[in-house]
């Protein structure tokens, strides 16, 4: 019988308006840099500005209603 593993809930890391602080990028385990270059990257794919985004710790990046526009780890 396989192992089951229990699911782990992703957290919120940013949500506020404006650019997330180097706490955000600590949290994600990359350079500022780096988080800045991935959520341009991000935004830009889905035509977003400077729309407001939420973090989670596991990398997503979401808008306001929930709707995944993309991964950090996956832009850098």
């Amino acid at each position: 019988m396989a192992e089951l593993f229990p699911l782990r809930i992703a957290s919120v890391v940013w949500s506020n308006l404006g650019n997330p602080t180097n706490e955000v990028s600590r949290a994600l385990g990359i350079e500022r840099l780096q988080l800045r270059r991935a959520l341009h990257r991000i935004k830009q794919a889905q035509g977003l500005g400077g729309d407001r985004v939420i973090i989670w710790d596991d990398g997503t990046v979401t808008d306001n209603q929930g709707d995944v526009l993309g991964n950090v780890y996956d832009e850098i």
